[in-house]
């Protein structure tokens, strides 16, 4: 080795081809290890589960996920720089008024860079972090603002489309108020919170229990909650109208009968019902379910039975009634139209004695 090495500087211009060959060695060292490269890193914080971090932001103002920063470093080894990450421990100051924000200067320790990697700048060179303590509130549940028909109870708490010729009755949340977690500044000017519509595309006609969720922010802040919640949809048919025009019947005994004649002046009435579309297709199809009438069974004797040949007459109320064996009877709506007056005169005489009864 000492004979090579003597050899090689024996001659001048070997001395000065070593030379420079570590002068480019040592220019191509010094230019790797200070070029520089320009990166990513994603703001990353920690802290406990009492803190909510509301909002990241750069020194203008603007929302802050990530900070572009300049290193120098090795070019061998910039894929190591691929997950950089800004990283923090958060913490409230004690005893401090919150909502708070604290300012993180963006620094070498706090990039966690690779071995041989230093910081040149970084954009922004500050990152504001405001804070809130997390707190639990007792919030009602509302329907949101929009959606559905404004005249149907709990309208806001359900969203799609249901067959043809159904409706929604109402809609109940339930239970009325749920235990809401999120910052303490917003939770602290909010009684209320309101619910995800649920959907009902589709529902038949009945009383529907259908899970639901309130919504996950609350003043522009994520909020979460633990509560169980479900919305209770009551879904019936479209109330259609129909107008009947219906013989007006006589109540009386058989006994009555035989002995004399009773007459109501009015003859016929018309009847509007109104209800479930089923029960009134049904009632046009089969009008005879309607029993309009005048119940003289119940009148004292000297009411309605003459002593003699002179007739009594007596104003007498027009009533009605489904006939037994029309389920829907319950669900419809009967008004009398006319008369517009529910009664009517009835005149009572004594049966003649050729007249037979009826």
């Amino acid at each position: 080795m000492k004979h090579l090495l003597a050899l090689l500087f024996a001659d001048p211009k070997n001395r000065l081809l070593a030379l420079a060959l570590a002068v480019v060695t040592w220019v191509s060292v010094y230019r790797e290890s200070t070029e520089q490269v320009k990166a990513e890193a994603r703001v990353s914080l920690e802290y406990g589960g009492d803190i909510v971090v509301l909002s990241i932001e750069d020194e203008a103002g603007a929302p802050c996920s990530t900070v572009e920063v300049v290193l120098n470093g090795p070019r061998g080894e910039r894929s190591r720089l691929r997950d950089l990450r800004f990283g923090r421990l958060v913490e409230l100051p004690a005893g401090s008024e919150t909502p708070v924000t604290v300012t993180f200067e963006v620094t070498e320790d706090a990039l966690f860079l690779p071995p041989k990697f230093r910081l040149v700048s970084a954009k922004p060179a500050r990152v504001r972090v405001k804070l809130d303590h997390r707190v639990r509130r007792y919030l009602r549940v509302v329907a949101s603002a929009e959606g559905g028909a404004p005249e149907t109870p709990g309208a806001g708490l359900c969203e799609g489309k249901l067959p043809a010729g159904l409706r929604v009755v109402q809609a109940v949340v339930s239970p009325a108020s749920v235990e809401v977690l999120g910052p303490k500044s917003v939770l602290n000017r909010s009684l209320t919170i309101p619910a995800v519509p649920v959907k009902i595309d589709g529902l038949p006609a009945g009383r529907h229990q259908l899970a639901a969720e309130v919504t996950g922010q609350l003043g522009g802040y994520p909020i979460s909650s633990t509560t169980q919640l479900s919305v209770i949809v009551e879904v019936a048919e479209e109330s259609q109208e129909a107008v009947f025009t219906v013989r007006v019947n006589l109540v009386q005994g058989v006994d009555y009968a035989r002995e004399f004649l009773a007459e109501p002046a009015t003859k016929e009435a018309e009847v509007r019902v109104r209800g479930p579309a089923s029960a009134i297709t049904e009632l046009k199809a089969r009008p005879e379910l309607i029993d309009v009438f005048v119940d003289i069974a119940g009148m004292r004797p000297e009411e309605c039975q003459p002593v003699d040949e002179k007739e009594l007459i007596a104003t007498r109320p027009i009533e009605w009634r489904f006939r037994t064996g029309f389920a829907a009877s319950a669900d419809l709506e009967v008004t009398v139209r006319k008369p517009e007056k529910p009664e009517t005169l009835v005149t009572f005489r004594k049966r003649p004695k050729s007249e037979p009864p009826k």
